[in-house]
C-alpha cells in the first residue's frame, strides 16, 4: 500500500508557503482539502501532528484556519517528513522468512542494513531543501509549462 502522508502534508504545507507569499492569513482545512483533493478529516488528521511540532499554526473560531508557524526558509523538507511519517521507515523488511539457506539467514539483516541507508539519504536529500525552495522550484517549473 503506497503511504502519502508525505506527498499530502508537503502539497499542504507548499499551500500555506503560497498563501503566506501572497498575503493570505490563514487557509481553512476544507481549503486545503479541495487542493489536494482529499477528505477534509485526512487532512485535519495530517495537520495535527504539523501543529504539534510548531510547522503549523491553528486559530479557532468562525474566521479560523492554519498558517506556516515557522518561516518556508527555516521549515526543511525533511521536517515535513519526520512529522508527517510519524517515524515510519521507507521500507520494512520481512521478518517470516524461514531460514533455511545463505540467503533465507541474512537476507533480514542485510535488508535492514540497506533500508537504514536508503532512510539516510533520503534525510539528508530532504534536509537541504526548504519549503521556500520547494516553492522557488515550483514557480519555476511553472515559468517553464507556460
Amino acid at each position: 500500500m503506497i503511504d502519502v502522508r508525505f506527498p499530502t502534508a508537503l502539497q499542504m504545507m507548499l499551500s500555506l508557503a503560497l498563501a503566506q507569499a501572497e498575503g493570505v492569513e490563514r487557509l481553512s482545512s476544507a481549503q486545503l482539502a479541495v487542493g489536494v483533493d482529499s477528505n477534509p478529516t485526512f487532512v485535519r488528521r495530517l495537520l495535527v501532528p504539523l501543529i504539534q511540532a510548531g510547522l503549523v499554526h491553528s486559530t479557532m473560531g468562525r474566521d479560523g484556519g492554519v498558517s506556516l508557524g515557522v518561516d518556508a526558509t527555516a521549515i526543511t523538507l525533511r521536517d515535513i517528513y519526520k512529522v508527517s511519517m510519524g517515524g515510519k521507515k521507507l521500507w520494512v523488511g520481512r521478518s517470516d522468512i524461514p531460514h533455511r539457506c545463505l540467503v533465507s539467514c541474512n537476507v533480514e539483516r542485510f535488508f535492514g542494513n540497506l533500508a537504514d541507508e536508503v532512510d539516510e539519504s533520503v534525510s539528508r536529500l530532504l534536509g537541504g531543501r526548504t519549503l521556500a525552495d520547494a516553492l522557488q522550484e515550483l514557480r519555476s517549473l511553472d515559468t517553464q509549462r507556460t
